[in-house]
């Protein structure tokens, strides 16, 4: 059994985490992708494993998900990823026309519902004792920037509203209350491992949602990466090349999560379908949520 799984299924049956290990939780997003990572993060609420880690690092739609993990509410925030996520008050492209955001995320923020995500699971995430760490883009730097430590609910919405900004499509930069701007974090380090290694994590546990073998795609002449390559150099020219380096930079991580010995990832089957970013198909999203969900189960299984 992998390294990363003893030490967490040891530290469940013994209830405590005085081991000497410092493991996390790095939760890809990509969208509503998001819905493959969030499975997952259910299969391990559903194992008791949530609070055998000492962090979660989430970028994106990531960050989201670990919040819901810490919350308690993985298997309803997998849920409402084919219901409520898909409705046009989250996803709706004709908001362009207007000059709106395609994608509003203060709509997941504020949404509940008793069944799945209640009104006060963000005071849960807050007092949970596992630390949230939330992966966002600074415009100013074009570097990645751990945003932790959140200490109340508008410290935590500011957080993953920026880890969450996707460019063009999620309207202007987010704006933190010391000044900085922020963009999605999945746009300068979508599998947050380098954040979890930097907050002292020994070992890993990465929940990837691009099935083995899978790439980033090239960035090329299309509306879409025009258009967003465009609105990048306007803000930061540096940004631009962030944007065109992320295949080979999202290559590199995979590598390094299948070769270095104390970082486990979960991959879904090399071909599996996966849904895109946009996704508002509930039968493709809940069978990529059923995909993940076995690919989670294997890998606790070892």
């Amino acid at each position: 059994m992998h390294s990363v799984l003893e030490i967490l299924l040891a530290r469940r049956e013994r209830g405590d985490r005085d081991d000497g290990h410092r493991v996390a939780l790095a939760v890809e997003g990509g969208g509503m992708r998001g819905v493959v990572s969030s499975a997952m993060c259910a299969v391990l609420e559903r194992a008791g494993l949530t609070h055998a880690f000492d962090l979660a690092a989430g970028a994106s739609a990531g960050a989201l998900n670990a919040a819901a993990l810490l919350a308690g509410v993985a298997d309803g925030c997998t849920r409402e990823y084919a219901g409520a996520f898909t409705s046009r008050r989250f996803i709706n492209p004709a908001r362009l026309l207007v000059g709106r955001a395609v994608v509003d995320v203060d709509f997941v923020l504020d949404y509940a519902h008793p069944d799945t995500l209640d009104a006060d699971r963000h005071q849960r995430t807050l007092d949970a004792p596992v630390e949230l760490h939330c992966v966002a883009c600074d415009v100013a730097t074009a570097r990645p920037v751990d945003l932790t430590g959140m200490r109340d609910r508008d410290a935590l919405r500011e957080a993953l509203l920026a880890s969450s900004r996707l460019p063009w499509v999620g309207g202007e930069p987010v704006r933190a209350a010391d000044g900085r701007r922020f963009l999605d974090g999945g746009l300068i380090e979508p599998i947050p491992l380098d954040t979890a290694l930097a907050a002292g994590a020994t070992h890993v546990l990465a929940l990837l949602t691009r099935p083995a073998g899978s790439a980033v795609p090239e960035v090329g002449t299309g509306l879409s990466d025009r258009i967003v390559s465009k609105r990048l150099h306007a803000l930061n020219p540096a940004l631009v090349d962030a944007y065109r380096s992320r295949p080979a930079a999202y290559a590199a991580t995979v590598e390094r999560i299948r070769t270095e010995p104390n970082v486990l990832g979960v991959f879904l089957p090399e071909g599996s379908p996966v849904p895109g970013r946009l996704e508002r198909d509930p039968e493709k999203i809940r069978a990529a949520a059923a995909l993940a969900t076995e690919a989670a189960e294997a890998a606790l299984r070892g």
